[in-house]
């Protein structure tokens, strides 16, 4: 009887503590997007003067030297910054940092560092993903509180997962779809208490953000309807934005697995942003994760070079990250999904095919995130969440990524 007490008492204890960890994880990573997103704007303030409402707008506001001077500037200071952190801390992914759990543990101001740091650049211009950053301040939160309250090894894995996600939530107030990425890319089981775990953590994140990041959607996209046709347009720009998706991915991951980190990185590092400085002083659209571009595309803008600027934000992102920088690829996978679906809609509207281009860049976005986060689910949230569409919608989206998830996985089998 007794020893019946103190084993359900255990459980209790052990129940009681693992929730602190989720609630926990949960305000500490809602927290990490409201400060995330107050250093973007202080940055982009003190870069490009006052916010006008528009961030192509507040690029443009400026003269081209200073867009020039202002990346040059970020280049040789982020150059400097990683090249001491990273003789003096060794970074670890999430996905490192679950595996060390009970042999390692991350050096907590050094991670911290790294991931303001991306977001620093980021809001002066850089042509890389901030999503990086929240992701892994939330799992650097999640890993030391679970540490903290001595949870097992494999809740205390889980918890740095469940951070993960609960940071991309709270900067992009996307709790759905980051509990997918969660599921999908971070080797979590979809047992039924780690859903629980996972979404509650997530929406918790979400709730905390909202009144400062707001709950609004980040794209403003003309009204998207369907019909039969709209399916037909579903298997056309999975077959043709899938193969661009794939190239890209496998250089960006290319370029990560092979980034500079050594003296190299004073110089390329630099050198990389003087590029996109030059490029930026005459075409602002460079600049950025690519929020600029994807919303520039959605609100009826084109040019006859369109395909030049998508192939020169590739090329730019890959730069990057290759000559040292680190950063994610969520948003600019957005953006040349949301490019290249508009320029195949409008293609097959010049043979004849009349399609939404609406539909058309959101499809192409879902097959662009799919393949290169490798979570055909997640791309799906993710376009929805970031767009604030849903509905009828996501059923050629569904069909989208279920014909882009096939063709992928046959290019795995010959890479």
């Amino acid at each position: 009887m007794i020893s019946q007490v103190r084993r359900r008492l255990r459980l209790l204890l052990k129940f009681l503590k693992l929730s602190l960890a989720v609630i926990g994880t949960g305000v500490a990573s809602g927290v990490v997007g409201i400060f995330c997103h107050y250093l973007l704007e202080f940055i982009q303030v003190l870069a490009f003067g006052k916010d006008k409402g528009n961030l192509l707008l507040q690029f443009q506001s400026v003269s081209a030297f200073r867009r020039l001077s202002v990346l040059l500037v970020v280049g040789v200071l982020s150059s400097l910054f990683w090249y001491f952190l990273q003789r003096r801390v060794t970074l670890l992914s999430i996905s490192k940092a679950k595996k060390l759990v009970g042999k390692r543990s991350p050096n907590f101001l050094g991670q911290s560092l790294h991931a303001l740091i991306q977001v620093a650049i980021v809001a002066a211009g850089a042509s890389i993903g901030k999503e990086g950053a929240p992701r892994e301040l939330g799992a650097l939160f999640g890993g030391s509180l679970s540490k903290g309250l001595h949870l097992d090894i494999s809740d205390r894995q889980l918890l740095i997962a469940c951070g993960a996600g609960a940071g991309l939530a709270s900067v992009y107030q996307v709790p759905f779809a980051s509990a997918l990425f969660v599921l999908e890319t971070l080797g979590v089981s979809w047992t039924l208490k780690n859903i629980i775990i996972i979404f509650a953590t997530t929406y918790v994140s979400d709730y905390c953000a909202k009144p400062i990041v707001g709950g609004h959607a980040l794209y403003i996209v003309d009204t998207v309807t369907i019909d039969s046709s709209s399916f037909i347009q579903a298997i056309i720009l999975a077959l043709f934005v899938t193969p661009f998706a794939i190239i890209f991915g496998y250089f960006a991951k290319k370029a990560s697995s092979h980034r500079i980190t050594g003296k190299e990185i004073l110089w390329t590092l630099p050198f990389a942003f003087l590029i996109l400085g030059g490029l930026s002083a005459n075409l602002p659209i460079f600049m950025g994760n690519g929020q600029v571009l994807a919303q520039w595309i959605f609100s009826g803008n084109s040019s006859a070079y369109l395909p030049v600027i998508l192939i020169i934000k590739c090329l730019l992102v890959c730069l990057l990250l290759r000559s040292g920088a680190y950063g994610g690829t969520l948003t600019p996978s957005f953006a040349l999904g949301v490019g290249t679906g508009y320029l195949i809609t409008v293609l097959l509207g010049n043979f004849g095919f009349s399609h939404s281009l609406s539909l058309g860049m959101l499809l192409g976005a879902t097959v662009f995130l799919g393949t290169t986060l490798d979570a055909p689910l997640t791309g799906i949230a993710l376009v929805v969440g970031f767009t604030g569409t849903g509905g009828i919608i996501v059923f050629p989206l569904i069909l989208a990524s279920i014909l882009s998830r096939i063709i992928n996985n046959k290019w795995k089998k010959r890479l």
